[in-house]
């Protein structure tokens, strides 16, 4: 939470405390102790996570079905959550065996596709924690009917460069290449969205203030947030050759996928992995 977070906080607070109306008014008790906190000597320092590569995303379609894929498991594991809940609430022995039955269906369904993911992914498991990496991003803004028309006649037109996604075009704008080109993008994307809705709430909690103390300091923070956003807009479009567009998509198009794993199976990997000895 950044400054201006606090005092959007802090000025809501203020707010709310003018504008309620309380029917009495009672002493405020005595704030309760805090929790005295003892530190032991034999608390046991977390064990070491070990991640492998086990597959690479080349392209948007791989890294998007990935995703999507994720998903479909991760909705199959709540919907198992939420048949739970209704087995332990079955009243009636039939409505317990067919929750217990469904529930059955389910859990094979789930672990069949779960098995067709560690095929296709390297090993990947549901049942591990895992780590995928963007290691590139298509950027691309929307187009109408008429700006594709437009663009498409024009001599320098190439057609890899429009991309149809659910009907709609865009236009790739730009490449970013490396993890950490990626990272910073997205935090750049994320500065300025930020920023742009802290404005807003600024602005539109003007007219409710009423202490020119208040005043003073939402007129300051909107000038430093102006200022602020001004040059990361401008850093944008010196960085991606575009201005920026709230409509904008990042898409994922090259993607590293690692899987937690054991100790014992890191020095398997390595002993494997290890040059064999040199003949005499």
């Amino acid at each position: 939470m950044n400054k201006f977070s606090f005092l959007l906080a802090a000025l809501c607070v203020s707010l709310n405390a003018q504008e309620a109306k309380p029917a009495d008014a009672k002493p405020a008790s005595a704030p309760a102790a805090a929790p005295e906190l003892k530190l032991t000597s034999d608390a046991k320092a977390e064990p070491k996570a070990y991640f492998a590569d086990v597959w690479m995303g080349r392209s948007i379609s791989d890294c998007l079905t990935f995703q999507n894929n994720i998903q479909v498991l991760g909705k199959q594991v709540e919907e198992l959550k939420r048949l739970q809940v209704f087995l332990e609430n079955a009243l009636t022995t039939p409505e317990k065996e067919a929750r217990g039955h469904e529930i059955a269906a389910k859990q094979a369904k789930l672990k069949g596709d779960n098995e067709s993911m560690s095929k296709l992914y390297g090993g990947f498991s549901i049942e591990r924690p895992y780590q995928l990496v963007f290691t590139k991003a298509i950027i691309a803004t929307p187009l109408s009917n008429e700006e594709f028309t437009k663009l498409s006649a024009a001599k320098d037109f190439k057609a890899e460069n429009i991309l149809t996604i659910t009907d709609k075009r865009f236009q790739i704008r730009n490449t970013v290449t490396g993890q950490g080109e990626v990272e910073t993008f997205g935090l750049s994307i994320k500065r300025i969205t930020d920023a742009k809705t802290q404005l807003q709430q600024l602005v539109d909690l003007q007219p409710r203030l009423t202490k020119d103390d208040d005043k003073a300091k939402v007129e300051k923070a909107i000038k430093e947030i102006q200022d602020d956003l001004s040059k990361s807009l401008a850093d944008f479009k010196k960085s991606n050759g575009f201005d920026f567009n709230a409509e904008a998509i990042t898409l994922p198009a090259e993607a590293k996928l690692s899987v937690q794993i054991t100790e014992e199976e890191k020095k398997a990997i390595e002993a494997k992995s290890a040059p064999a000895p040199e003949k005499k």
